[in-house]
């Protein structure tokens, strides 16, 4: 018999290396393949940005080649403009100058000349005209001499003549006086003349001054426009050696670019074969995956000792690894205090012996020095197991103040803030395969026989689904879109302050509750439907508490009881699937009834018993133990 068991233990061992040896090759060929593939992934970015860059550096350079040939034909339309006008602006400048000049000296003459030959011709007319008179006089008075007798003519002849030269005296005097005003007239005339001039002369200054100035204005704006019409020749010069510079360029980097293009399309096949071959490699590794968790258990039980302070108060235990065991699995070994209260202990043990020792055999055991990271380890493959498609429950038991909220819950590093990072990230490179994942939660605790959501109330409505997707016994719960490791943050301290707690004579503050953090992994079909593909249960379950231990009266007796009930129906039902009856007893309480669907089936379960190793704790430990070893025996049917 001996010989048949060391044979079926080689055996079993030869097959557990076989397998091991073909999980490592397929892992490494995994992994060289997902290596291959990051690294075409990470160079189609690039590529495709090359190409962009590329692209719009092309179009830059024809949008610039364009801009050059619109500015130099718009300069020399500029310049040509330009030219014609100064030149144009000149001319008729002096042109007009000219003109005005000419007329006003011409005006200017005309009217002096015109008013002295006036003045002159008219005081010609009166002295002429006088002089006609005096003469029409005298012959008139020498006809009249004619007519007289001589007498009277020889009388008045003398009078006569004495009266002409009076007259002709007058005449002259009075002739005299015209010619002196007339010379007058003429001085002021020419003193008028003498002043034109002198104006004519100041206008000839002031004409040649401001000419003189326009004209240096204009030879300045000359200046500066031929300047800036060679600066413009130059820059067309240099904007003509640029685009020739330019299509040289584009010709290579189109020759480049249509290399690129063609090596993208490459790629591009390739990439779509790969991605065949991931989808490939990924329904064979979720295949593996699933058979590695199998053959693990269904229902796997770990144990984690909390660290103490006090050393000196704690009973001795010991841990043996799987080399030290025959069932391939660690055991822990745990001796009863030697000043236990033998009235206090339970009479029932699954191994006594002789020196008062205990065994109790589990899947993995943590020490007081394991982390909650080290821990997360161990469990992240479950977390992989929700994302594939199986529903998993895992859950905290074991006696008030042993660490379940800390392992199950501490920010940061508790399991359930790493549960949901690993699935973030996995869900991002899910999205590089085309697989758009979403994650909805709800946060509830089962106080009594009571639900309570644990969910921020500032949130008044969470999101709806279909009954028929999710557990209709809770849908009065809010459910919230799951998006960020902030979220989930503050997720925790908002249920953490809402969460049931109270003082008792085993823990300051005791959960009286148990919590519940369910996550919905879902999809949207061809259809635009919401398939749910898994579920993953994070629960921490409330204390569980020996009455005689606790001394709780009142509301704390009934939510003591509560707690054990439920706790004692949660064993119920695993020892109902053990022994693979026809009815599991899911309705006994909230609690199973909410997990049926993680506790039966191909669903896996993963329990973490915590416990104190401090000597008043020695009883709820070893009750703990006791409970978990009991799990750790079953078979999912």
């Amino acid at each position: 018999m001996a010989s048949i068991i060391q044979t079926v233990t080689t055996n079993t061992k030869m097959q557990m290396d076989d397998i091991s040896k073909l999980k490592n090759d397929k892992m490494n060929d995994l992994s060289n393949l997902n290596s291959e593939i990051w690294k075409i992934q990470t160079k189609i970015p690039d590529i495709e940005l090359k190409l962009e860059k590329l692209n719009l550096k092309l179009s830059n350079v024809k949008s610039n080649f364009q801009i050059l040939e619109c500015k130099i034909k718009n300069l020399s339309f500029i310049k040509t403009d330009k030219l014609n006008s100064i030149n144009k602006s000149f001319e008729t400048f002096k042109k007009n100058l000219n003109t005005s000049f000419d007329e006003k000296v011409t005006k200017l003459a005309q009217f002096y000349d015109e008013k002295v030959t006036n003045i002159i011709n008219e005081k010609n007319d009166k002295f002429k005209k006088i002089e006609d008179e005096l003469l029409k006089e005298i012959e008139t008075l020498q006809s009249s001499i004619n007519d007289y007798s001589d007498k009277i003519l020889n009388e008045s002849k003398e009078t006569i003549k004495s009266d002409i030269k009076l007259e002709i005296s007058k005449s002259i005097e009075k002739h005299k006086e015209n010619m002196i005003k007339m010379n007058d007239n003429i001085l002021s005339f020419n003193n008028d003349i003498v002043k034109l001039e002198k104006n004519i002369e100041d206008l000839n200054v002031k004409y040649n001054t401001e000419t003189k100035t326009k004209l240096q204005d204009v030879e300045k704006a000359l200046e500066s426009l031929n300047s800036d019409i060679q600066n413009l020749q130059d820059e067309e010069i240099e904007l003509n050696y640029k685009l020739s510079t330019l299509n040289d360029s584009k010709e290579e980097e189109c020759n480049k670019l249509l290399k690129l293009q063609e090596e993208t399309r490459q790629l591009s096949k390739e990439t779509i074969s790969y991605n065949l071959m991931i989808k490939e490699e990924e329904q064979y590794r979720r295949f593996l995956h699933n058979q590695l968790q199998e053959m693990k258990g269904n229902i796997r039980v770990f144990c984690r000792i909390k660290p103490e302070k006090n050393i000196d108060n704690t009973f001795k235990h010991e841990i043996q690894s799987m080399m030290e065991t025959s069932d391939l699995k660690e055991s822990l070994v745990i001796s009863e205090p030697e000043n236990h209260n033998p009235n206090n202990r339970l009479t029932a043990s699954p191994t006594k012996k002789t020196n008062k020792q205990f065994s109790f055999s589990f899947d993995k055991i943590f020490d007081e020095s394991s982390t909650n990271g080290e821990i997360f380890e161990e469990i992240s493959q479950l977390v992989q197991s929700s994302l594939d498609g199986f529903n998993v429950c895992i859950f905290t038991y074991g006696q008030t103040g042993s660490g379940k909220t800390y392992t199950m819950s501490n920010l940061n590093d508790g399991l359930i803030p790493r549960s949901m990072k690993l699935m973030f990230e996995r869900i991002k490179i899910l999205k590089s395969l085309n697989k758009d994942y979403q994650l909805y939660g709800q946060f509830f605790e089962i106080y009594g026989e009571k639900i309570n959501d644990l969910i921020d109330d500032s949130i008044n409505k969470g999101i709806e689904f279909p009954n028929k997707l999710f557990d209709s016994e809770i849908n009065n719960i809010k459910m919230i879109k799951l998006e960020s490791t902030n979220q989930i943050d503050e997720l925790l301290e908002h249920s953490t302050s809402k969460r049931s707690t109270a003082f008792t004579m085993a823990n300051d503050a005791s959960s009286r509750s148990h919590s519940i953090f369910r996550v919905y992994i879902t999809t949207i079909n061809e259809n635009n439907e919401t398939l749910l593909i898994g579920t993953l249960n994070l629960v921490d379950l409330a204390g569980s508490e020996r009455l005689s231990q606790s001394q709780v009266t009142g509301i704390r007796l009934k939510e003591t009881l509560a707690i054990n009930k439920s706790l004692s129906s949660l064993g119920d039902v695993i020892l109902n699937l053990k022994s693979k009856s026809s009815h599991i007893p899911y309705r006994n309480s909230k609690l199973t009834y909410i997990l049926k669907d993680s506790l039966g089936g191909d669903s896996k379960t993963l329990m973490f018993v915590n416990i104190s190793c401090l000597n008043s704790h020695f009883n709820e430990s070893l009750s703990s133990l006791r409970f978990a070893s009991k799990v750790n025996n079953t078979v999912l049917k």
